[in-house]
């Protein structure tokens, strides 16, 4: 059993010019955690085969009851290794696939998510990820850069940090502390270990408000006010005798900035607006108004739109 654990070399500083991170946009991934849940937002142009590497795991189920074996306070916190058998007392190692070429580019601050890879190699991340709990500017110019694709959105950190003060334990000889949950010693359970899973949820990226005509959902970004801003999908519940959508729950996460045309709900009044609704990249309808009619299945009705 080996681990692509990071190397750690003394502080270096990087020359390089660093993309900033406000610029991207991309695939949304709830994590969803023993500690809490947190929404990551993948660079999916800034580093596109490491990206897709990373959604093959996670579009396979792959990650699934995957653990956080790792635990360097102040550092880092890894993961997308190992699973745990609380019967046979075992860890094992999650299938991997091909390695994904090095896509270094995006500083290694804190909040970003990158890939862990062997010492002297570096173009041998497969599955393991790490999120910097610090700015740790080392790991940009160490073993070719450790590639950046994407980072904790909103108050995510808050679940991340949690993680990161849960006590570090050795469980394996020979591997740094594991964070675990209320560890006395003993028999080790599942529940003593941060376990997580992953699902692609939206995508920060392309128009505010479009209409996906093949699967039958409206995209929104909403202002909600007080609520905050927000990214969802509406599946197309019926089109008489009046036009019906329904909000998807599991789709709904919080964006960080605002945008152009960005639709806006009124919870006083229940009212959702749309400044330009766009279908096949182009605005078919603008001002379109839809009014929340059952509260509890989450049902919009339109209203009208020029």
């Amino acid at each position: 059993m080996y681990s692509r654990i990071l190397a750690i070399p003394g502080i270096l500083l990087c020359a390089l010019l660093l993309l900033p991170l406000p610029a991207f946009a991309g695939t949304v991934i709830k994590v969803s955690t023993s500690a809490g849940e947190f929404q990551i937002e993948l660079f999916d142009s800034v580093a596109p085969a490491t990206v897709a590497n990373f959604l093959g795991y996670v579009n396979s189920g792959a990650y699934k009851d995957t653990v956080v074996h790792r635990l360097v306070p102040g550092f880092v916190i890894q993961g997308g290794w190992l699973t745990f058998n609380e019967a046979q007392q075992s860890f094992f190692e999650i299938s991997t696939g091909p390695t994904v070429r090095n896509e270094f580019s995006v500083s290694n601050v804190r909040g970003t998510i990158a890939m862990a890879k062997l010492g002297g190699d570096p173009n041998s991340a497969t599955s393991q990820w790490f999120i910097n709990l610090a700015d740790n500017p080392e790991l940009n110019a160490s073993n070719g850069g450790f590639t950046v694709f994407g980072r904790v959105m909103g108050t995510g950190m808050q679940v991340v940090d949690a993680i990161a003060a849960l006590p570090p334990v050795t469980v394996i000889n020979g591997l740094a502390p594991f964070p675990l949950i209320n560890y006395n010693g003993g028999t080790l359970l599942n529940t003593h270990l941060v376990s997580l899973n992953m699902a692609k949820i939206g995508s920060t990226d392309g128009d505010p408000v479009v209409f996906d005509g093949v699967r039958a959902r409206l995209h929104a970004s909403i202002d909600a006010g007080e609520l905050g801003l927000i990214r969802a999908e509406f599946a197309l519940v019926s089109e008489t005798p009046s036009i019906v959508i329904k909000l998807d729950r599991a789709t709904l996460f919080s964006l960080d900035r605002s945008v152009a045309n960005i639709g806006s709900f009124n919870s006083s009044t229940g009212r959702l607006t749309i400044p330009e609704l766009r279908i096949n990249g182009a605005v078919a309808y603008r001002n379109v108004r839809f009014m929340l009619t059952d509260a509890q299945q989450l049902l919009f009705t339109l209203e009208g739109a020029n």
